[in-house]
């Protein structure tokens, strides 16, 4: 009976977890060590969570039983939105996006000359819509699979 119950268990980690997602907790953590101080430090840190199973907890356990199987489900992992982009081209031009706990995208466009442009993309399952601030639809792709 127990080996049943432990080889269903095995079985539905597989299966539910939806295999890769964005590791959203472990991110987080890893990220937090490099900014501690210097690589010493940042070693030692990263060398105490090892053996002491954190990264295991978060990667595994957080990440791959919970946080990657709602994105999977629902497109949005809870625990990545504040997670940023930004880039500059040789031109000037300007994109800075942040990603929102509901799952949209806030994305603010600024070219050389400083005109700026600000929109939220939404996804969903095969549809990108972007809207402006008053929330009119200005464009939308569809994705296919």
């Amino acid at each position: 009976m127990k080996k049943g119950i432990v080889t269903l268990l095995c079985a539905s980690m597989i299966v539910l977890s939806g295999c890769y997602g964005s590791n959203a907790c472990f991110e987080k953590l890893h990220k937090w060590n490099g900014t501690l101080g210097n690589k010493w430090l940042n070693s030692i840190v990263h060398f105490i969570l090892f053996i002491f199973g954190i990264y295991g907890i978060c990667w595994g356990l957080i990440d791959g039983l919970v946080l990657n199987t709602v994105e999977f489900w629902t497109g949005s992992n809870p625990l990545a939105s504040g997670d940023s982009y930004y880039e500059k081209d040789a031109q000037g031009n300007e994109i800075a996006a942040v990603k929102n706990a509901d799952g949209t995208m806030s994305v603010e466009l600024t070219t050389a000359a400083g005109e700026k442009a600000k929109m939220t993309l939404q996804r969903d399952e095969n549809v990108v819509r972007a809207l402006d601030e008053e929330g009119n639809l200005v464009a939308q792709y569809e994705i296919s699979k």
